[in-house]
């Protein structure tokens, strides 16, 4: 039996829209002498920049640690007087803020409600916080299907560093013939690659991946029918 582990960034739900809850939120706190859209628009910049940066280099660690680095920018740009206390407050809410935004794709129950039904056994393996990865999940009715979370904050260490990608075989008790990655991240298909663990990449921005994964969809329904024909040839 296959066991997958599934991203929930790209592949569960979309997250656009964060940067300008961020800001609105930073706004409505904050007395910052720029508009609501200017600081959107500098957090999309330095969140996209920051996040690259530490998973090119292999530095990625949490959620939260990202959103109070890109809060110092802000901080920074705008000459605000906050402390370590505030930063941390800020972290926190700034993550919090991909709860507000994260809205479902609508392949998403029925295929999770197929696949549990034909016994498929389903964990979370994310770079996001694994509270936060819950919280969506639960908002959403969905933490339900999947046996458990393997995130970055817990394991320390994030995609595509190979080591997330052990841990979470390790959380499921299988081997790598075993498991199957579904993400429509790019960085689950690089680690995929480097743990040596198959890849389904699900291609919701219909883009063109550099490196290739073993399958690509566009839905996740389209889950079910590859599962049976990767059983029917063994």
């Amino acid at each position: 039996m296959v066991v997958l582990f599934m991203e929930v960034v790209d592949t569960l739900a979309s997250l656009e829209g964060f940067p300008q809850e961020m800001a609105s939120l930073i706004k409505r706190e904050v007395d910052v002498k720029a508009s609501e859209d200017e600081v959107a628009a500098l957090i999309a910049s330095e969140w996209v920049n920051r996040y690259n940066q530490l998973v090119s280099s292999g530095n990625y660690r949490s959620l939260r640690g990202l959103a109070r680095d890109v809060m110092m920018t802000v901080v920074k740009k705008y000459s605000l007087g906050l402390g370590g206390r505030e930063l941390e407050y800020w972290g926190d809410a700034l993550a919090n803020a991909f709860v507000t935004v994260a809205r479902i794709y609508d392949d998403v129950e029925p295929a999770l409600n197929e696949l549990s039904n034909l016994g498929v056994p389903m964990y979370i393996l994310t770079n996001l916080d694994n509270d936060i990865a819950k919280k969506i999940l639960l908002k959403n009715g969905l933490l339900r299907f999947f046996k458990g979370v393997v995130s970055s904050d817990l394991t320390r260490v994030g995609k595509p560093n190979v080591r997330i990608f052990n841990a979470a075989l390790y959380r499921a008790k299988v081997n790598k013939e075993e498991a199957l990655i579904v993400s429509g991240l790019v960085e689950d298909i690089i680690g995929g690659k480097l743990s040596q663990i198959r890849t389904v990449f699900v291609n919701r921005r219909q883009v063109n991946l550099t490196v290739k994964p073993d399958f690509t969809i566009n839905s996740l329904m389209e889950l079910p029918k590859l599962l049976a024909n990767m059983g029917s040839q063994g």
